[in-house]
């Protein structure tokens, strides 16, 4: 893209916080970036999650060189409606796996290890992703924070429930929590994207 600024790129480290999976927080961080403020150079594959994306949030220059782009791809692919895979998902793809490894590197150091396995959430998509990369101490701590993420989320989305039921709704946080813990951030690419 023409004129696209350099942006930040987060380190792992720097998204830990109790309650929500660092690696999308970083994911979601980074796709806002690329939605909202540069795009992606030569982006011409689009799925609907970013299609829509862009429709909405990037500024109308980016969206419209983005759509003009993806529109001459779609003509040089003879107009199928799958011509490819989305360029946002396959750079969020690239993303996610850079993350994950800086993880694997942060969960051996003892200190942050310690602190994930007390205070730490991560999605099961991601904590999965990293079972086989981690060592025996490191995967028995990932082990612990699931299970007390899932008590916490049970925990709390019953309260929910039952404050819902009774016509208070404060506190509905909780609904976003435990999607990301079940399926990860919303419009991070899972396996269940076809893109």
């Amino acid at each position: 893209m023409n004129g696209a600024r350099a942006v930040r790129k987060y380190a792992v480290s720097e998204a830990v916080a109790r309650g929500t999976c660092p690696v999308c927080t970083v994911l979601r961080h980074r796709q806002t970036q690329l939605i909202e403020e540069k795009g992606i150079p030569n982006a011409a594959h689009l799925c609907n999650h970013h299609a829509w994306s862009l429709a909405r949030s990037a500024p109308a220059a980016v969206a419209s060189e983005v759509f003009l782009q993806s529109l001459y791809a779609r003509q040089h692919d003879g107009m199928r409606s799958e011509a490819g895979k989305c360029d946002f998902c396959q750079t969020l793809r690239e993303e996610e796996a850079g993350k994950l490894k800086e993880l694997v590197e942060k969960l051996k150091t003892p200190v942050f290890l310690e602190w994930m396995r007390i205070n730490g959430t991560l999605c099961l998509r991601h904590a999965g992703k990293l079972a086989d990369r981690l060592p025996n101490e490191a995967r028995a701590a990932i082990a612990e924070l699931l299970s007390r993420t899932l008590t916490e989320l049970e925990q709390d989305l019953e309260e929910y429930g039952k404050n819902a039921r009774e016509g208070a709704h404060e506190g509905g946080g909780v609904l976003g929590r435990a999607a990301e813990f079940l399926v990860c951030q919303r419009g991070i690419p899972g396996e269940e994207t076809p893109c």
